[in-house]
């Protein structure tokens, strides 16, 4: 078992290197809409918690914004990545009622705004599947909450979906800054309703490829890390 002193070092030092990680993945365009550290974006809320997550989430993220040239997004990046890392830290603590209302109060601001209600609805499919999946995962992170040895199918189901729900809250904070904060009269000030319904249709298949590349990196990495630090002592999320 570690130490006090180790104990509380730990947390500054995973913080540290799990936000160099996502400034080095943020650095670079992904695929799609996202930046590469998606890929590394639930797991520093399931390692390290919500808040320390969203703390090393800023900072990378803010980084890797600037270093690739997209500094004027960074209000986005700044709300929206730390608020995904938040939200899988908060569904693998089985924390359902805080992820009702995160999802709750962006989707009803979306839709009181009058380009939430003109913009295809359908496209924020996998959004709302995110939202309805909150209460299963929870069950499921809750279960294995209760068990001491973390070998097992719970495991990989709970870091799968707890991925998912966090990544599709990133989503959803996206366009909630686009949309309800005003922020696309900065990005797209003319033809706002043509430019965006094209976005919007694109990423209705964009982001939920980018789930599931991410939810399978996930499944695969993140059960060997969690169990060794549980034979450490540390049983994740820190915080």
């Amino acid at each position: 078992m570690p130490g006090l002193a180790e104990r509380k070092s730990l947390l500054p030092a995973l913080v540290a290197m799990l936000a160099s990680l996502h400034a080095a993945l943020a650095s670079f365009p992904g695929p799609f809409f996202r930046s590469w550290m998606f890929l590394i974006l639930p797991l520093e809320g399931i390692i390290l918690g919500p808040g320390a997550g969203a703390l090393s989430a800023m900072i990378g993220g803010s980084i890797g914004c600037v270093v690739r040239g997209e500094a004027i997004i960074l209000p986005i990046v700044a709300f929206s990545e730390p608020l995904g890392v938040a939200c899988s830290g908060l569904a693998f603590k089985g924390r359902w009622r805080e992820l009702l209302a995160i999802y709750g109060i962006m989707l009803a601001a979306y839709f009181a705004h009058p380009l939430g209600r003109a913009l295809p609805a359908w496209c924020l499919w996998d959004i709302y599947l995110g939202a309805l999946m909150v209460m299963p995962t929870c069950h499921i992170t809750k279960r294995l909450a209760r068990r001491e040895d973390l070998k097992g199918p719970d495991l990989p189901l709970a870091l799968a979906l707890s991925a998912f729900v966090g990544l599709e809250a990133d989503v959803m904070a996206r366009i909630f800054m686009l949309i309800p904060t005003f922020f696309y009269l900065v990005l797209v000030p003319e033809n706002t309703l043509e430019v965006l319904s094209a976005w919007w249709v694109m990423g209705a298949f964009a982001t939920p490829i980018e789930a599931l590349i991410c939810m399978a990196v996930v499944v695969w990495v993140g059960p060997p890390i969690l169990i060794a630090l549980d034979s450490k002592g540390v049983r994740c999320p820190i915080t």
